[in-house]
């Protein structure tokens, strides 16, 4: 085993050789070919880490094609050198050329940097942002991240990184991610509650909360990011009360809620809080989670209250919150597909019901306990679709009536499925309703699908009355629209 004398020498050696590379004339070594270094003098000059789409309209930026040249370009040793390059953006390049190579020691390369943070502007899609070098090596090869390109760390390798992360010094992103992710044991216990008491470091705050212990409580309840708002600040308090729903944190919890019901702008935290005051599963906390549906101020607000009310809930289930969560599907409107899987294990028959009146806004809920039919294939990823397909399997005649209202009033978003629906049910039963929205339809996504709809039912007057209805709604022969819709008629040999 090398001692701390060798160890300290090869360290100095390394970052020698590294200043002696990049010297600040701008010389390159003869390690560097003439030829790489001209892509990478490109590559800085753009100075942003781009991916092979962005902005709107997805177009390939030059700078991508500057990274293809340096894969293409740069050998192995090259890209390896690269890593310690003085510019973020071009260590950023040569390890994603690295992580291309099935071969590459990335691990090495990965360790060497969990110190790096330079910061680097990156740009994937329209999304612009600015990380770390050293969060940006470690985002690429972590295993959880799927690409079949790249290649990733073994999960034993990601796992002792992260063992680095919490116990090396380190201002990455990934260092808090690896704090708060840290399973709890006896060896780690002190150097968290260590970064707590000296860092004030939220993430350790969250994972000191995973140990439950009662000499932690007065730490977790004093605890407060900086923020210039008084009433916030407290993300983290939330997060570790949730990990560790202790009696005593209630006071605390009752007094910030009413603190936040004159408020005219909401708060992220406010999830938190309430997923906190969820977390009890008692009646105190369904008193909590009551206040906000009669007790905060600005109705525009309350929205928001409510809605993180119902997140809180269906993150900490318990039949005790089963009356909100009915309560706020019926009079609040908010479900989700989540939401909606949970309470047809509570009770379908009221889950059908509400489901009508959800589509059907004119529909009167009946009373009276039906046992209603349930398959696997009403379900789908979309909440509307699912809720429909439920009510098509058990009351067939309501099922159509609200195909037929949503064909004369859904909007772009959701008309699409109506209308799929009705091609695959093949009933004349909706061809008025769908002649009535395209005799106006101005929007090349309504009108198109209903024609396509149409011509579904192969029906040779059908198709003549969309010809005649073409002539009388001039928004069927504008733009692309108009081009669109020629394709379809031709390909169907309507003329």
């Amino acid at each position: 085993m090398m001692n701390k004398f060798v160890l300290r020498f090869a360290a100095i050696a390394s970052l020698t050789t590294v200043i002696f590379m990049w010297s600040c004339s701008g010389k390159n070594t003869t390690e560097i070919s003439n030829e790489t270094n001209l892509i990478v003098k490109k590559i800085e000059k753009e100075n942003v880490v781009m991916g092979s789409a962005v902005g709107s309209a997805g177009i390939t930026p030059e700078q991508y094609e500057n990274f293809e040249e340096l894969k293409k370009n740069a050998s192995k040793e090259e890209l390896l050198l690269l890593t310690n390059h003085p510019n973020g953006v071009v260590k950023c390049y040569s390890f994603w050329a690295l992580a291309l190579d099935k071969n590459a020691d990335l691990f090495s390369i990965v360790k060497k940097h969990i110190n790096d943070d330079t910061p680097v502007e990156t740009q994937f899609g329209c999304i612009k942002s600015t990380e770390k070098v050293g969060d940006f090596f470690i985002d690429l090869v972590n295993p959880k991240y799927e690409n079949s390109e790249i290649k990733k760390l073994s999960q034993a390798e990601f796992n002792q990184l992260d063992s680095l992360l919490i116990y090396k010094k380190n201002n990455l992103y990934a260092g808090y991610d690896a704090i708060e992710n840290a399973v709890p044991t006896e060896y780690l216990y002190p150097k968290v509650r260590n970064l707590v008491i000296k860092n004030h470091n939220q993430s350790a705050l969250v994972t000191l909360s995973k140990y439950k212990n009662p000499n932690d409580i007065e730490l977790i309840l004093k605890n407060k990011a900086k923020d210039e708002n008084p009433e916030s600040g407290y993300y983290s308090t939330y997060q570790a009360i949730q990990n560790f729903p202790d009696l005593r944190f209630i006071p605390f919890l009752e007094k910030n809620l009413y603190q936040t019901l004159d408020n005219d702008h909401f708060s992220g935290e406010w999830l938190e809080l309430y997923t906190a005051i969820a977390s009890y599963k008692n009646q105190k906390a369904v008193e909590l989670l009551k206040v906000p549906f009669t007790k905060v101020q600005h109705q525009n607000i309350k929205e928001y209250h409510i809605k993180f009310v119902y997140e809180a809930i269906l993150a900490n289930r318990c039949t005790l919150y089963n009356d909100l969560l009915w309560n706020i599907w019926k009079n609040e409107h908010i479900i989700t597909l989540e939401g909606f899987e949970y309470l047809l294990n509570v009770n379908a028959g009221k889950v059908l019901e509400l489901s009508k009146k959800e589509l059907l806004p004119a529909y009167q809920i009946k009373t009276e306990k039906i046992v209603p039919k349930i398959t696997k294939s009403i379900f789908s990823e979309n909440l509307e679709e699912t809720m429909l397909n439920f009510i098509l399997l058990n009351d067939k005649e309501v099922a159509y009536n609200i195909i037929k209202y949503k064909i004369t009033s859904a909007p772009v978003n959701d008309f699409e499925m109506y209308c799929e629906k009705t091609a695959s049910l093949k009933n004349p039963y909706f061809n008025d309703a769908l002649f009535k929205r395209l005799k106006s339809a101005d929007n090349p996504y309504i009108y198109l699908p209903i024609v396509e709809t149409l011509i579904s039912f192969k029906d040779k007057s059908i198709n003549n009355k969309i010809l005649e209805m073409r002539k009388k709604n001039k928004n069927m022969n504008e733009e692309w629209g108009s081009d669109s819709l020629d394709e379809i008629l031709k390909k169907n040999n309507i003329k």
